[in-house]
């Protein structure tokens, strides 16, 4: 079977050699700016608008790359290009793009010859695993509240995609011992509902599709298609302040994050959340999202994981990135 090939600084390395030293502070500091993409047949999805998030977030967080947008999208589609060969015609790929602040010069030895550091640029792709969505896909996903809080935008502007993301693994493992399974969900500082550790979260009244306001949240690529969609189906799509409160009022909840495109919310803090089943508006924006990429998600999900679930270790709890 051929190799899967990675990106990192300028070359195209095996896979499993892609690695980064100790004194990156990337691992440091965390200091990681990221974005995880997508293929659909192979081919990638909005790349442009991914690629246009990671260069404001390497603005942003003053990251100087080498490499232009052109480069980034020939990095990325050759990767593509090269690592599908590995995988069966219906399945696909995920791809992560990140960059870090380079070399720690504390830990690396060279404090007295260091000057200016050189980002760390990192490009690898892995199989969607398809086996971690089947049962959100038909049962619908548990979020509950946690008692951590989202970073304020006065510590990190929320429109940066980072990889500072401790607080989300803390919320997490506090989610799964409230309730097996479930996800967390952050409030802000005001008691304000913004996303879950990896996906951005919306509600549906009505014909209404309600979102946290956009400079409240992560710029999602996703949330972005599904407000194009609600426009093909006459629903509604606004920005408004939510709070807890606001999902037991709600008919439907959805999370929305690049792999899996959208997946139902059916309880929320132990409580049924509309039916307590997958609602008839999800079903409608994610069959309208099947149309817009020609192919079945929901099918591709199921029939992927059929075929993963056998061959395959366990996954981890946090393979999933967000929106």
């Amino acid at each position: 079977m051929q190799q899967a090939l990675a990106y990192l600084n300028g070359e195209l390395v095996p896979g499993d050699q892609a690695v980064l030293p100790v004194s990156d502070a990337g691992i440091v500091q965390g200091a990681t700016v990221s974005e995880t993409m997508r293929t659909f047949g192979h081919q990638l999805f909005r790349l442009d608008e991914h690629l246009e998030r990671f260069t404001d977030s390497l603005a942003m967080v003053g990251f100087e790359l080498d490499l232009d947008f052109a480069g980034l999208s020939g990095v990325c589609q050759d990767l593509v290009s090269h690592n599908s060969i590995a995988i069966d015609t219906e399945n696909d790929l995920g791809l992560v793009l990140f960059a870090t602040a380079g070399s720690y010069a504390t830990y690396s030895g060279n404090v007295a010859g260091a000057t200016e550091t050189v980002p760390t640029v990192c490009a690898h792709t892995f199989p969607l695993p398809f086996e971690l969505w089947d049962q959100m896909q038909t049962e619908g996903l548990h979020l509950v509240t946690s008692s951590v809080h989202q970073l304020p935008g006065a510590c990190i502007d929320p429109s940066i995609k980072h990889r500072s993301r401790l607080h989300y693994y803390l919320a997490d493992r506090e989610a799964k011992r409230i309730a097996s399974g479930a996800r967390a969900v952050l409030l802000d500082d005001q008691g304000r509902l913004t996303e879950t550790t990896a996906a951005s979260l919306l509600l549906i009244r009505g014909n209404r599709i309600l979102s946290p306001p956009a400079t409240s949240v992560l710029p999602s690529i996703s949330v972005a298609v599904i407000a194009e969609l609600a426009g093909q189906l006459d629903l509604e799509f606004i920005e408004q302040d939510l709070r807890p409160e606001d999902v037991g009022q709600s008919d439907e909840a959805v999370v929305a994050s690049t792999p899996y495109c959208l997946a139902p919310v059916t309880r929320f803090n132990d409580q049924p959340v509309g039916s307590g089943r997958p609602g008839p508006i999800s079903d409608r924006l994610l069959g309208a999202w099947d149309q817009l990429v020609g192919l079945d998600i929901r099918k591709q999900i199921r029939e992927g994981a059929e075929s993963r679930r056998d061959a395959l270790v366990p996954v981890g709890e946090h393979g999933e990135q967000q929106a």
